[in-house]
């Protein structure tokens, strides 16, 4: 496997984990590395709630 930040190369998807840790620690990648939340609609464009017996 190859690091996509630096193109070290390592065994496997365990030696990627403990490089990643090691070299690239979270806290000096940056918000690029990290996960984008998930895009909520608005409350008032969402549809309203089913109420069974009502609708």
């Amino acid at each position: 496997m190859k690091c996509e930040i630096c193109n070290a190369e390592v065994a496997n998807s365990e030696e990627m984990k403990l490089h990643m840790e090691r070299e690239h620690p979270l806290d000096e990648r940056g918000d690029e590395e990290l996960e984008k939340p998930d895009m909520m609609p608005e409350a008032e464009e969402a549809a309203p709630p089913i109420v069974p017996g009502k609708n």
